[in-house]
């Protein structure tokens, strides 16, 4: 019989070792050493990066780093390998024998070796993570980008929430102020009044959903939370309001952190190197504040925030990429529903690019919340990507 060789699918490691008849009793543990990834390491001096590539090697598997790290003539050099889970365990332990910061690196690796994501529980309601989430767009506001006026009544608001509910949405996110390009900011004085009526409306009728609120005004969000919201969605990312930091890691609220260069929104050219690694390292840095000030872990959900300061191709470059973020170890939202990269490249109108919106949060399988203004539409297409 001719030999066939067929790549298969790293989902289904699982799978292929029982269609060849292994050892139930040690399959888990063995397809650790059939589904492999890429790892990028940064920030390694010269020194570091020539002992862990020697490492990598006698483990049978290489390390690419800068061409100048073995003469030393680069301060620092990032590192890329391509691993299976079990020989990046090996190579976790032989780092805990080495010198300088490669002990430290060994505890990173493990860490994402070992990430899971804590589940995050509000009232009744348990987000385990399992299973991607959408978070219906609730927009109290005049001047929205696609639908500012349609909801700025609280009866109409509430209407519309009940809808959403109805139709599948896991969080109602309300939001008082357009972040739109060149909006206005305006007070928490003029943003209350939008956003306290349609909570009040919700839990008076019964509705224990939870709730999120879009605003970087510590007296919104604290007005909300007491009428009983849940959540804070910040797109500054809490660089906007001091009080609203202390306020959220004080009391340890649930909150989405938000990359943003700019707020309101503006389209403009990345000039960093690599967009990925800027917003990466910015929430990375964040997390890291936030936990160490008393936020728990997994109160945090991370936005990379699409259309804040980025150029169109730079917005795809994040969504290409969003599951690198899965590193941070928290859940990951995404806020691309009617964004103008997607409606401005394809030329379409508001129903077209709900339609795009619905396809990319199907394919984005690492996604954890989906923050959408069509909730019947993406919750469609994520049944249909769950068979796949």
């Amino acid at each position: 019989m001719e030999n066939i060789v067929v790549k298969t699918a790293d989902n289904d490691v699982l799978k292929e070792l029982n269609s060849v008849r292994f050892d139930v009793s040690y399959i888990n543990e063995a397809s650790k050493k059939y589904r492999g990834s890429a790892y990028k390491i940064f920030n390694l001096k010269p020194h570091e990066a020539n002992i862990l590539k020697q490492l990598c090697l006698s483990l049978g598997f290489d390390c690419a780093v800068s061409r100048e790290t073995v003469m030393c003539k680069c301060e620092y050099t990032h590192a890329l390998i391509f691993a299976s889970e079990y020989q990046l365990k090996n190579l976790v332990k032989k780092l805990y024998n080495q010198p300088f910061r490669l002990k430290e690196l060994a505890g990173q690796i493990e860490v994402v070796l070992n990430s899971q994501l804590i589940p995050l529980k509000i009232n009744k309601y348990t987000f385990d993570w399992k299973r991607p989430y959408i978070m219906g767009i609730l927009n109290v506001t005049p001047n929205s980008f696609s639908d500012g006026g349609k909801y700025d009544n609280p009866e109409n608001a509430f209407k519309h929430a009940v809808e959403m509910i109805n139709l599948g949405a896991d969080i109602i996110d309300i939001g008082g102020e357009s972040t739109k390009p060149g909006a206005e900011e305006i007070s928490a004085e003029e943003e209350i009044p939008r956003i306290l009526p349609v909570i009040e409306l919700i839990r008076k009728n019964g509705i224990d959903i939870p709730i999120s609120v879009d605003t970087r005004h510590f007296k919104t969000a604290k007005s909300a939370i007491d009428a009983g919201a849940d959540i804070i969605n910040d797109v500054s990312g809490l660089n906007n309001d001091v009080d609203l930091y202390n306020y959220v890691a004080k009391n340890n609220i649930p909150v989405v952190i938000m990359h943003s260069d700019s707020v309101p929104a503006k389209s403009q050219d990345f000039t960093k190197s690599d967009i990925v690694e800027e917003v990466y390292f910015s929430l990375f840095n964040k997390i890291n504040k936030l936990t160490s000030a008393g936020l728990d872990r997994e109160n945090i959900i991370i936005d990379t925030g699409f259309g804040f300061g980025k150029s169109s191709e730079t917005n795809f470059e994040l969504l290409r990429r969003i599951n690198e973020f899965k590193s941070l170890n928290v859940p990951i939202l995404a806020g691309i529903s009617r964004k103008s990269f997607i409606k401005n490249t394809f030329k379409l109108d508001i129903e077209k690019a709900d339609i795009v919106t619905a396809l990319y949060s199907a394919m984005s399988k690492c996604v954890n919340i989906h923050r959408v203004h069509n909730v019947k539409l993406v919750k469609q297409y994520l049944e249909y990507a769950e068979k796949l």
